[in-house]
């Protein structure tokens, strides 16, 4: 009889490849996903994307000490048979479903990743359909290969969760970690970073009601908005939109300026601008949740097909993709949720569309360079509109902001009619950096005051005016 070679994987193994690559706000992201994947699955798909308050009344409290980390929710809890069956398994089994339901969770290792991640040892409470139980992680579990499962008793307490939901304890801290969380100064400036990481991760959500709070302190959200001149007809400051459905997968676009081009001033002291490169760029939402926020770099299409590559000089420029499936695997995620699947068919497609919208914005800033005063005349004109408000009625005019959507190659477009300059010549940005010193030499050479105020932009565009003055007497002796 022959013998058998082992191939069985070990505990140690997969948890040091689910924990490795991820980060630990990312992961405590995970965490937050499923309590939001609780909700859809509680009310369903009905009426989510248009809903303004589809999230209302439902929270997660995260709590974060140097020994311990807990998160709990009122999102429905896990019901018995998937705890038994399938949530605390290291994947998804492939006879789980979500009943087409536009959550984000695909792979099943979320909460078990953020676990490991963060601690050794686990309690999760949960309550469902009245029913209360636990499941133990004990602080053993990694130490031995041979029982990968965890044990789980029903509690009868009536106060615990009594609307339905979950509440995850981890302990035992994993010593890294508990590193970082040493501290309340420590956690705190954790928490911060946290906080911002929320903020532009689920802006959407909490705007739709969701309420996070961390060790006590409530998050709050960061609107995305675009200018929009209000005129109807005509020429004025409008968006770039986009709408096409690739078989389950919906998609809206926007694209324009979130606030005026800057001025040539603007671009050299950029830190007293009232914003900053921060806020410019593409923002890719996935279900609700934003996987890239606010990107400058050719995943979306900057310095590609004739769309140069970011500049400050874009810094007015915004745009956001919203993907909405009841079908998760079809959208272009990476696994952690905080990346683009490159490779995916859609977005490959999308992309074409997100370069057009923004070579119109990138071709109109080129277009008033060095004639602000003449722009500020439409841009100021323009005033900032919700990106819901611009995509939440397909296919029909808007009531506040009516633009008109028009069919093109199987989707729906708004191509706006951008001012042009009344001298449309091509404008080039001209930049170079000097020593400080020399560039005070030449306030005081052309103002006999080494403190005149005017900025080093001004200094250069005035050499510049000198010579092109000196070159066109030249030529026309």
């Amino acid at each position: 009889m022959g013998t058998t070679a082992q191939g069985a994987p070990t505990k140690a193994f997969f948890v040091e490849m689910l924990t490795r690559d991820i980060e630990l706000s990312d992961a405590i992201l995970d965490l937050l996903d499923n309590c939001l994947d609780g909700v859809v699955r509680q009310k369903g798909a009905h009426n989510k994307h248009n809903s303004s308050d589809y999230y209302s009344g439902y929270y997660s409290f995260i709590t974060i000490k140097k020994d311990s980390f807990i998160i709990e929710d009122n999102c429905g809890g896990i019901p018995r048979e998937v705890a038994e069956k399938y949530a605390f398994r290291m994947g998804r089994s492939s006879e789980k479903s979500d009943d087409e339901l536009p959550t984000v969770g695909i792979y099943g290792i979320g909460m078990k990743r953020a676990i490991f991640k963060i601690g050794k040892s686990a309690k999760v409470f949960t309550r469902n359909d009245g029913s209360l139980y636990q499941v133990t992680i004990p602080l053993d579990w990694a130490n031995s290969d041979d029982k990968w499962d965890f044990p789980i008793d029903d509690l009868a307490f009536p106060d615990v969760l009594s609307c339905g939901g979950t509440k995850i304890e981890i302990s035992h801290i994993n010593s890294r970690i508990a590193d970082l969380w040493g501290s309340k100064d420590k956690i705190d400036e954790f928490s911060e970073r946290l906080i911002k990481s929320i903020q532009q991760s689920y802006s959407f959500i909490i705007q739709k009601g969701f309420k996070i709070l961390i060790n006590e302190r409530e998050v709050t959200p960061l609107p995305i908005k675009i200018l929009m001149d209000k005129k109807i007809d005509g020429v004025g400051i409008k968006p770039f939109v986009y709408k096409q459905t690739f078989d389950d997968v919906s998609v809206s676009l926007v694209v324009g300026f979130y606030a005026p081009p800057p001025s040539p001033e603007d671009i050299d002291d950029e830190n007293n601008l009232k914003r900053s490169s921060s806020d410019a760029g593409w923002t890719v939402v996935c279900n609700d949740r934003v996987v890239l926020y606010n990107d400058k770099s050719h995943f979306t299409g900057w310095g590609e097909a004739g769309v140069p590559q970011y500049h400050t000089q874009f810094i007015g420029i915004r745009g956001i993709v919203i993907f909405e499936s009841n079908n998760p695997k079809n959208l272009p995620m990476t696994t952690t949720k905080r990346g683009i699947d490159t490779s995916s068919k859609i977005y490959s497609a999308v992309k074409d569309r997100m370069r057009q919208g923004l070579k119109m914005f990138t071709d109109y800033t080129n277009r008033w360079k060095g004639q602000n005063e003449q722009e500020r005349k439409f841009s100021m004109m323009a005033k900032s509109v919700p990106v819901e408000t611009l995509i939440a009625t397909p296919l029909e005019p808007l009531t506040e902001n009516p633009i008109k959507l028009r069919k093109n190659h199987g989707g729906y477009v708004f191509n706006p009619e951008l001012p042009k300059p009344p001298n449309d010549k091509p404008y080039k940005m001209i930049r170079y950096s000097k020593n400080n010193e020399e560039i005070l030499d030449l306030v005081e050479y052309f103002y006999k005051d080494r403190d005149h105020s005017i900025t080093p932009s001004q200094i250069g565009e005035k050499c510049f005016d000198i010579i092109l003055e000196k070159a066109h007497k030249t030529k026309d002796e």
